[in-house]
């Protein structure tokens, strides 16, 4: 087949597609831009003067941020402009990511299993198409945000900013952020399902994040191995270097042709990857809603509770790096003492478990909020209309959707917490017990069911606003992880419920806020339940 044949079209799809996701698009870009802009406009207030600067870079020095944003690789003078650079790259580029990796799956994959696509297939469409639809949409959103993210900098006009740092954070990010999409793109043609998708492309992406962390603790160098490591390496504000982006690009290139050649030799709703076959006859457990979603979902679960196990127990496993203080500075042992030298290092292993806690919680909250919103989405698959059309109620379906996304926050919470509490205790000489884990559960669980309820309540009432319990969980992640380093004031980190957790476990549960939230979460739970038994299907 020749290739004008194989792209037949592409222009026609490339515009019913962003006539669909135009006001998905335009809130991303929005957002993005607006919230970039704003922090590095307030950035000259929070270190604008030479002993914050001082102060910022020893703390971003410290194991425990280099964990988190990355190694400090800024040299003297040190600016506010490297400041921004060294905290918001790799935060900003876990965002881009996301972003791409839900644009790219909902312009494939989700399209296949809603039959959209055989539709469009069916007329004179070239095959590699639809493809080529997605892959000029991300390409185009990625380099309107890039722009804006260069034109945002420049305005903003940090001290000791250049042109060509700001527009180079722009470019970076962009291209990370494209490199995703692309890669999303080819792992579309191995999975069968957008949920299987989603679920392996957030699988490698953790396994490069946790290999990013470890190599910048233990030696930035060998983060070149690491694609998501390239937004490191960029030496904005400093060298200035280009070769990242274009290792970005390459790599981008090569999933988008690996993309291509898959999708010529796969069917059309079929996966590359082997897909076990069921049984003949169901199980007689599957009688009702409740067993019949933990079926469909439990593989991603098992998948969502191992990755978070991992990512705990990376994360524990820099504890004794950063609770060694005698190793930072001798003189400190003889002036403390042991014993008190001991309690030190623990402070800051607590500390740092306080930070790490809304991560955990963050990746709880993405499967929870998933199958919450499958809700809709099944429904407008048709696949409640075959359910209601036997003897199962409107709360009974309700009830194991929203039922089953809890025990999934609980689980995958859980299990991040446990990988960092066995990793402490194996690897650290004076471990953290396990009731200070157990602490961190018990504080955050029930802010956590406030917003699976506030999802919940979306898709009773407005299940077409239901995406923007997306936006919440996004603002809790991105005020309680950097709040403190970009001196976001307190009324602004309790806009979401994670923000009155009371810093557990440096400081104890107050448990007047547990219980408020929790009666919170029932009082939602009583009106979604509600709303979902007055609507119609598939609003």
């Amino acid at each position: 087949m020749m290739p004008e044949q194989l792209l037949k079209r592409t222009g026609l799809l490339i515009r019913v597609n962003l006539k669909r996701d135009w006001a998905k698009l335009v809130i991303w870009i929005v957002a993005l831009a607006g919230l970039f802009t704003a922090i590095a406009a307030k950035f000259d207030g929070i270190y604008g003067t030479q002993s914050a600067i001082e102060t910022i870079v020893k703390t971003l020095k410290s194991p425990a941020m280099v964990s988190l944003f990355g190694a400090f690789t800024a040299k003297a003078p040190y600016t506010t402009a490297k400041i921004f650079a060294t905290e918001m790259m790799v935060f900003m580029a876990i965002v881009m990511v996301i972003m791409n990796i839900m644009i790219a799956v909902a312009a494939t994959r989700a399209e296949e299993d809603e039959g959209l696509l055989e539709l469009v297939r069916s007329h004179a469409v070239g095959r590699l198409a639809p493809l080529m639809a997605a892959f000029i949409e991300l390409t185009g959103l990625n380099a309107i945000v890039g722009l804006l993210f260069g034109a945002g900098l420049q305005l903003a006009n940090m001290p000791g900013a250049n042109t060509a740092g700001n527009w180079l954070i722009g470019a970076g990010l962009a291209a990370i952020g494209w490199m995703f999409g692309m890669l999303t793109l080819l792992l579309a043609q191995l999975a069968d399902s957008a949920s299987g998708t989603t679920m392996l492309a957030y699988a490698v992406f953790g396994v490069m994040y946790v290999a990013r962390m470890s190599t910048d603790v233990s030696d930035p160098k060998t983060t070149w191995w690491v694609p998501f490591g390239w937004i490191e390496k960029l030496g904005i504000y400093q060298t200035n270097q280009w070769q990242p982006l274009l290792m970005m690009g390459l790599f981008g290139l090569i999933c988008l042709v690996a993309a291509q050649r898959l999708n010529l030799r796969r069917d059309l709703g079929a996966g590359l990857l082997p897909t076990r076959q069921g049984r003949t006859t169901a199980s007689p457990i599957l009688r009702g809603p409740a067993t019949l979603l933990w079926r469909r979902t439990r593989i991603s679960l098992l998948v969502w509770v191992l990755g978070n196990l991992m990512l705990g127990a990376s994360y524990a496993s820099v504890f004794n790096t950063i609770g060694d203080l005698a190793k930072s500075n001798p003189m400190i042992k003889q002036l403390l003492g042991a014993s008190a030298l001991a309690a030190a290092n623990r402070v800051i292993v607590k500390n740092f478990i306080a930070i790490l806690a809304i991560v955990m919680v963050i990746v709880a909250l993405i499967p929870a909020v998933q199958t919450m919103l499958k809700l809709v989405s099944d429904e407008n698959k048709g696949y409640l209309h075959q359910l209601y059309a036997t003897a199962t109620s409107r709360w009974q379906v309700w009830a194991s959707y929203t039922g089953l996304a809890m025990i999934e926050a609980a689980a995958v919470f859980f299990a991040g917490t446990f990988g960092m509490y066995a990793t402490g205790a194996a690897m650290m000489t004076d471990p953290i017990k396990w009731l200070t884990y157990w602490h961190v559960l018990l504080a955050y669980f029930p802010a956590m069911l406030v917003m699976i309820a506030f999802a919940s309540l979306l898709v009773g009432w407005a299940p077409k606003l239901r995406h923007l319990s997306w936006l919440w969980v996004f603002y809790g992640f991105f005020s309680l992880y950097l709040g403190s380093l970009i001196d976001l004031p307190k009324w602004a980190k309790q806009l979401t419920p994670l923000g009155f957790v009371n810093k557990v476990p440096m400081k104890a549960i107050d448990w007047t806020t547990n219980w408020w939230l929790l009666a919170i979460t029932v009082l939602l739970l009583l009106v979604a339940a509600i709303g979902y038994r007055r609507r119609d299907l598939a609003q």
